[in-house]
């Protein structure tokens, strides 16, 4: 029986906002699941829920489930003791599943009603938001009437449009309304909302929370389902979760300290769908968080719903795939930034000419990205200029550094008044004040800049009475100087400890800035520290401040320690030429002491971070890379001198480098054959570091500066040839897009290579850059009779006559490996004797045929000669027919085979099936979209066990082959045998989902982990 969440006493209640929004959350699995029969319609009069006009009323709707949609409006308008009456009769109706499964009606304790209370309780004080700075708080506003609903963004992908809508929308699913899906999008589960710092996350939560605390929805809420729609609504911060093995116990501490454990496991699991989870600041404790990681991938609270927010960049796939709605904030747009203000200035009673310049700039804003007006999209940053305008004039500022220094002014003249209140008499000659500054600034500003940087370092934004006394600042100077704020969060836990929050993390990274500035040594121990991924994604609001800051030796000083610590990780040199060139004119403006006008400085300083920042980008994802193998090694080359002395010179030169972006990027490793052989004076001269090392500092105190800039393809073979000689003995390069083949053709040429590996992972790349020079520069390579190992892309192939380069490969007597990739359709006679003479080398590993447009000449010697290349590794066939051979002719011995888009006819899939029993060694197999001409069934029994003869499978794909229910016994059978198997793919077949089921519930069964993929 259900019991009654309460009874009605005289006075009619209507039905709860909770009820109301469960109606309309399940209204399609109601609809589908109740059946309206004869009894239940009894049932439902004798409780008063329906009487007998509306039952006539109701039936009037044709179908079933239009008649319970409306049955369902008619229990929307009525009361609680109505809804708990119908779930009793669904009860008494055999319908108890409806009940317990989709109505969720289950009687909150009261001990659950007295957890909602508690969080109510805390989530109000968010009332009093700091709407501005907490170091200012009289000018903080009410957010019950000031807040401003934050402008959300849905960012675009390969299906849908960029979309912007209001916060109100942040719980309604976001799907493209022209999705091929039949049924209404389900409202998101995992919902992630990013932005920059200053946007506004955090006040976004607290606001959400603080709505929820008012017990019910009234009537502002223009979407459904609205943060009013959840039973229990959790605040927590990312930071607050680190730990914890439970959510209960991290709730208990922080949030509700005087329940017992179960009373809050009672509240949480009560109706799990109707938990809305509110955690904050990803960013800030993410790292050994392995229960926020749990909660995000729903192996806790899966039907609850998660609304997340992070800094960008710091949600990294796979984890950022399992939020079902991934939302952005870019702050306040111009309508609202004005509102802002105009409420302000009211608000305070205010003068509101005061305002009129920064209403101007609002209005008039042009440059999204520049000044002041882009400056105010931050909610943050907005509050600090109000609050900057209504205690003096509106500063000249252009950037978010230029403001920090504004408020750090403020503060210290506010700190002043407030320590030293006897000076600031008006009849006082002699305020003091200047010596009042550098009082605090050094005793209470530069203790605060380094504990801001010893918190940065452990990703947190406050500090303890412990933490001060290290560094001799007493508590209540720190607190009356404002640069720190005693403040209750959400979290209650460790109310003994007395913590000191900084007003916001951004305002910590300024003065992690200020002190890494003035302390070079923290800054080059902090450098080492710290990952080319944290560099890249999770220090952008730092290095802004840092490099804002930053000014003469001490900004050449810190490029130099950035690149020495990036353009080598990974045994590699990042961002070639570019990053060689930024090195060496820092060392020579280190050497020379050349002093660079602040005039030039700025275009000097964004400059050398677009290489930078490029270089280290480069660091942490592959594109091009470049591998030199060397015999011997010269050791007499001398760098080069460098004559620049003048600004002139040097903007000159940085100039140079801003026009090098258009041109190759690569990632160059150096290698040796034999380092104790070709590297001899080195070692014995006591050098401790690798040989890369020495090769690498050698190709950047080389590198020319002025004599390429006609050709910069040149710099790679110039570079080689002055700092390490010419005994290369190999040269590979492989890559994702891009332009670097004449640079890597150029070094190459006239050395006594004996491999030469031109290769890609997109097999596209390059087609559009590779012209009739990189051909001309192949041919000449190909003369090299010491080739022994060759491998050439068809962009390259197609750089160069057919015959031309089939010609010259056949002549290659000395190779031992041959890679070729290249269309053979349409040949002539002689072609294909060339081709026939490299294949009977017996030197391919890998062949690549594509059968549209095969002459029957060729097709004849590929069959007869295919059979006999016992070197054969890796064999390809595509689009077109193809007759294979019987199994006693074949001598292969593959390790990997793809057929994609070949037609058979029954003997030639015979052979096939024969063959591939015979290919033991096989690693990886892919049979996709093959098909019989004439028309008929593929004989998959005959296929099946083949394949189960190869027993090193650890790939087979069988993709869009019309397999189907009837042999998946059969197919089960052969996954049993291949005990070695790791992944199966079945996209694009015909099994049900029944068919699926059979074969993940056999792949589960299996010793060995087996991923399907349907």
């Amino acid at each position: 029986m259900v019991k009654k969440i309460f009874q009605s006493q005289g006075k009619m209640v209507l039905l709860s906002e909770q009820r109301k929004q469960i109606l309309i959350d399940k209204r399609d699995d109601l609809a589908e699941t109740i059946e309206l029969q004869a009894k239940l319609w009894s049932l439902m009069q004798s409780r008063n829920i329906v009487n007998k006009q509306d039952e006539d009323r109701i039936k009037l709707n044709r179908t079933p489930y239009e008649q319970v949609c409306v049955l369902l409006d008619h229990l929307a308008k009525r009361t609680d003791r109505d809804y708990e009456a119908f779930c009793e009769c669904l009860e008494a109706d055999d319908q108890p599943h409806v009940v317990s499964e989709i109505l969720c009606h289950r009687a909150p304790s009261s001990s659950n009603e007295d957890v909602c209370q508690q969080l109510r309780s805390l989530y109000c004080l968010f009332e009093d938001i700091a709407t501005g700075p907490e170091w200012a708080p009289e000018f903080a506003l009410d957010s019950a009437t000031f807040y401003i609903s934050l402008h959300l963004q849905k960012g675009k992908t390969a299906t849908t449009e960029k979309k912007d809508f209001g916060q109100d929308e942040v719980f309604v699913s976001h799907r493209d309304e022209g999705s091929s899906s039949a049924k209404k999008p389900c409202n998101p589960k995992r919902i992630l909302v990013e932005g920059d710092p200053g946007m506004g996350k955090t006040t976004l939560c607290q606001d959400l929370a603080f709505r929820w605390a008012r017990q019910e929805c009234t009537g502002e809420c223009k979407c459904a389902p609205c943060v009013h729609s959840w039973y229990v609504v959790i605040y927590l911060t990312a930071a607050n979760l680190q730990g914890y093995q439970d959510i209960h116990s991290a709730v208990k501490d922080h949030l509700l300290p005087d329940c017992d454990i179960d009373q809050v496991k009672k509240a949480l699991n009560f109706c799990e769908d109707k938990t809305l989870f509110i955690i904050d600041s990803f960013d800030e404790g993410h790292k050994d968080n392995n229960l926020l990681q749990d909660l995000i991938k729903g192996k806790v609270y899966a039907n609850a719903t998660l609304l997340l927010t992070s800094r960008p960049n710091y949600l990294q796939d796979p984890l950022k795939k399992k939020f079902h709605s991934k939302l952005s904030t870019n702050g306040f747009t111009r309508e609202q930034k004005r509102s802002y203000v105009e409420i302000f200035a009211n608000s305070k009673k205010e003068n509101k000419s005061k305002f009129d310049r920064l209403l101007y700039l609002i209005d008039t804003e042009r440059n999204k990205d520049d000044g002041i007006a882009s400056l105010c999209r931050s909610p943050l940053n907005l509050a600090i200029i109000c609050l900057l305008i209504s205690s003096g004039e509106l500063p000249r500022i252009n950037d978010r550094t230029e403001l920090y220094k504004s408020v750090t002014k403020f503060l210290l003249k506010k700190a002043i008044k407030r320590m030293h209140p006897q000076d600031d008499d008006p009849m006082n000659d002699d305020p003091m004040e200047e010596d009042h500054m550098e009082e605090i600034e050094a005793d209470i500003i530069r203790p605060i800049c380094r504990l801001s940087f010893e918190a940065y370092k452990r990703n947190e934004v406050s500090l303890s009475n412990a933490d001060l006394k290290k560094v001799g600042v007493k508590a209540d100077d720190v607190l009356r100087s404002g640069f720190l704020t005693k403040k209750v969060k959400v979290s209650l836990l460790d109310k003994s400890v007395k913590r000191f929050y900084f007003s916001h993390k951004t305002f910590m990274e300024y003065l992690t800035a200020k002190h890494l500035v003035q302390t070079p040594n923290d800054l080059k121990d902090w450098l080492k520290t710290i990952t080319e991924f944290e560099w890249k994604d999770e220090h952008d609001s730092l290095k802004k401040f840092l490099f804002d800051l930053m000014h003469g030796d001490s900004l050449l000083e810190t490029f130099l320690v950035i690149m020495k610590r990036f353009i080598y990780s990974h045994e590699r040199i990042h961002n070639f030429p570019h990053s060689c060139l930024l090195l060496r004119l820092l060392r020579h403006l280190k050497e020379k002491t050349i002093i660079i006008s602040p005039k030039m400085e700025a275009e000097f300083k964004k400059n050398c971070l677009s290489i930078i920042n490029r270089t280290v980008t480069r660091s942490s994802a592959m594109f091009h890379s470049i591998t030199i193998t060397f015999a011997t090694i010269s050791h007499n080359a001398k760098p080069q001198d460098i004559s620049m002395n003048t600004d002139t010179e040097a903007k000159q030169f940085v100039d140079y480098l801003r026009s090098l972006d258009e041109h190759p990027h690569v990632d160059l490793i150096i290698e040796c054959a034999d380092e104790s052989v070709a590297f001899p004076d080195a070692m014995q001269g006591g050098l401790q570091d690798s040989f890369f090392s020495y090769a690498a500092d050698q190709l950047s105190s080389n590198i020319p500066l002025a004599s390429c800039k006609e050709d910069p393809n040149d710099f790679l073979r110039i570079a080689l040839e002055q700092s390490l000689g010419n005994d290369i003995r190999e040269m590979k390069i492989k890559g994702y897009g891009g332009d670097a083949s004449k640079s890597f053709l150029k070094a190459a040429l006239n050395k006594p290579l004996e491999m030469l590996k031109i290769g890609s992972y997109d097999m596209e790349w390059n087609e559009k850059t590779i012209d009739a020079s990189c051909g001309d520069m192949l041919a000449e390579l190909l003369l090299n009779p010491q080739l022994k190992i060759l491998h050439i892309i068809d962009a390259f192939n197609n750089s160069i006559p057919r015959m031309q380069l089939l010609s010259q490969l056949s002549r290659l007597d000395a190779l031992d490996e041959l890679y070729l990739q290249i269309d053979m359709g349409n040949t002539s006679s002689k072609e294909v004797q060339f081709y026939e003479q490299i294949l009977k080398k017996n030197k391919l590993q890998k062949l690549k045929i594509y059968g549209d447009g095969l002459s029957d000449e060729l097709r004849s010697v590929l069959q007869c000669t295919i059979p006999t290349m016992t070197a054969l590794k890796a064999l390809s066939f595509m689009f077109g027919p193809f007759d294979f051979w019987s199994s006693a002719d074949d001598h292969l011995q593959l390790q990997s085979l793809y057929l994609d888009h070949v037609s058979f006819n029954s003997e030639s899939f015979d052979n096939l099936c024969g063959i591939i029993a015979k290919w033991t060694n096989l690693r990886t197999m892919d049979i996709n979209a093959i098909w019989f001409e004439p028309q008929q069934t593929i004989q998959f029994g005959t296929l099946f066990t083949a394949i189960a003869k190869c027993q090193m499978l650890s790939q087979l794909s069988m993709c869009e082959l019309g397999i189907g229910d009837d042999v998946t016994d059969q197919l089960c059978e052969m996954m049993k045998s291949l005990e070695q198997l790791d992944l199966l793919d079945l996209r694009g077949n015909n099994l049900s989902p029944t068919g699926k089921q059979k074969i993940e519930e056999f792949a589960h069964r299996r010793k060995r982990q087996l991923i399907v993929k349907f």
